[in-house]
């Protein structure tokens, strides 16, 4: 068995090292809140007092972290970094979401002195991901089983860099589709429709799915779903790497400037560290206009 580093111990990476335990997988992990690495160590994990030092304990080390600034630091650090301490034959599989510039960047530097990087981000959590790798497949060798052993499934993309495209895809997919669900609901709202039957409706109708399902949670009140949902900073941060993305690819997308513009003032709003739903609140006072005047005789 593989001994397997994860750093980034948040909800996506807590539950990564608890699926990899649960299969018998020897586990280091580390972070910098030692809040949330205790209960992963309680479970059976080790800990390791930095990036470096995790992976020259290790095999494979996957990396669940916030964004480009806290991956590049983590796999690049000259002094306490992944690269660092990774020894001949190992890799670093980032399952964060990043642009593709970051896949190539940590790319050539591991290929430089001899060491695997592959970009590896993840939808939903183990022991349900979809993985979505960036390469071919065969570009995980024998890592392949630590991935499969936590995940639904693995989803090649065919190149460096191209499963940090794909998730960031994914995203401009699934959050448009979501303001676009909330929006429409709050019409209902201000229809005199309720909006949880219109939900309801439309969810046996081609309309719905997962932005669908989304924003009818905000509406039926379901407060547990709502609060499981990412935090709308994650969402700003995702969305403006996926415009960013698109502009560099020479594509103005219009649907996705607007969940930009949108995640942004929630970003600047008191609902900025707030599950992404939540936001609703924000929309409904974005969107709603003042009544119409009715005419004088």
């Amino acid at each position: 068995m593989r001994r397997v580093g994860v750093i980034g111990l948040g909800g996506m990476g807590s539950a990564l090292a608890a699926s990899l335990l649960a299969t018998d997988h020897s586990v280091v992990c580390f972070d910098i809140r030692p809040d949330v690495l205790r209960p992963v160590v309680e479970l059976g994990a080790q800990s390791a007092g930095d990036a470096r030092e995790l992976a020259g304990a290790c095999d494979v080390v996957l990396t669940v972290l916030p964004g480009p600034t806290q991956v590049l630091e983590v796999a690049l650090g000259s002094e306490r970094g992944v690269l660092a301490g990774l020894p001949e034959g190992a890799a670093l599989l980032d399952m964060s979401t990043c642009n593709p510039e970051v896949a190539a960047v940590i790319g050539q530097a591991y290929d430089a002195v001899g060491r695997r990087f592959v970009d590896c981000p993840v939808s939903r959590k183990a022991p349900d991901l979809t993985v979505l790798v960036g390469g071919p497949r065969g570009v995980l060798g024998p890592d392949a089983d630590v991935l499969a052993a936590v995940a639904r499934t693995l989803v090649y993309c065919g190149q460096r860099g191209a499963g940090y495209a794909t998730k960031l895809l994914n995203q401009h997919v699934k959050y448009s589709w979501y303001l676009a669900s909330a929006e429409a609901l709050l019409i209902a709202e201000a229809m005199g429709l309720k909006a949880s039957e219109v939900a309801e409706a439309i969810a046996e109708c081609s309309g719905g799915d997962s932005g669908l399902t989304t924003a009818a949670a905000y509406f039926r009140h379901d407060t547990e779903f709502v609060r499981s949902r990412a935090p709308a900073s994650t969402i700003e941060k995702d969305s403006a790497l996926a415009e960013r993305m698109a502009t560099n690819a020479g594509i103005r997308s219009r649907t996705l400037a607007v969940v930009v513009d949108f995640f942004q003032s929630v970003a600047a709003s008191e609902f900025r560290d707030r599950a992404y739903p939540e936001s609703t609140e924000l929309l409904k006072r974005i969107r709603s206009m003042p009544p119409k005047s009715t005419p004088t005789p």
